[in-house]
């Protein structure tokens, strides 16, 4: 990730109107929360177009351009199935893996397919020695240490905005590895459908959509 775009990123703009004004959010008048709202939505539209330019995932991307940007960049398609819910509204979940890198992608789609709802990727990295791995931890989102003896560690990322600016800056301190070492970590296959049913079990909805995915994704996961 160039110095550009992280600074992009980790811009936060209710900091920097504190700093600009001088006071804390809670202390701000009408106009002043209205100048941070204005603020907020500039700096949005910047990281926008900044992530936009360089072919990373942003807020406003549609699903297809989504889908296409994940192929792009090496990824297969190991399961996608329709969402049917409201009146007439029918949406897709998909699950994407990378065989290379090990990553996995379980995300769906809202709008009639238009736009992106939500998604996570997991993965497994492997830091570089003792001194990467300091730099790795801070850069995991969710996600821990699950072998100190090989510095092995899980991860997972939200998807919609600068997931590869992510990894790329992920890869300087590790590698990732294509078959995962921890055959029983969390993971979250269930979609907006599945989760209206009552006492839903969320392990049983996961597993049923691995089965259905190609053995080549399940050598991934160990599952």
């Amino acid at each position: 990730m160039d110095e550009k775009t992280r600074n992009i990123l980790n811009k936060d703009s209710l900091a920097d109107t504190e700093k600009i004004l001088g006071k804390r959010w809670d202390k701000f008048d009408d106009v002043e929360n209205m100048f941070y709202m204005l603020k907020f939505m500039e700096d949005n539209t910047v990281k926008g177009d900044r992530l936009r330019s360089i072919g990373d995932t942003h807020y406003k991307m549609s699903w297809e351009e989504f889908k296409n940007l994940l192929l792009s960049n090496g990824f297969v398609n190991a399961l996608t199935y329709e969402l049917k819910h409201g009146k007439d509204e029918i949406d897709e979940c998909i699950i994407y893996y990378q065989p290379i890198k090990g990553w996995v992608i379980f995300a769906t789609s809202y709008w009639n397919k238009g736009s992106i709802n939500g998604g996570t990727l997991y993965a497994e990295i492997q830091a570089n020695n003792k001194e990467s791995l300091n730099e790795l931890w801070l850069r995991l989102s969710t996600g821990g240490l699950i072998d100190k003896e090989n510095l092995i560690c899980s991860t997972s990322h939200d998807v919609r905005e600068g997931l590869f600016s992510k990894i790329e800056d992920m890869e300087n301190y590790g590698k990732f590895l294509p078959v995962w070492t921890d055959k029983d970590r969390f993971l979250w296959f269930v979609d907006y459908v599945d989760n209206k049913v009552g006492g839903y079990d969320f392990k049983k909805i996961t597993q049923s959509k691995i089965e259905k995915c190609s053995q080549e994704f399940r050598n991934i996961i160990g599952r």
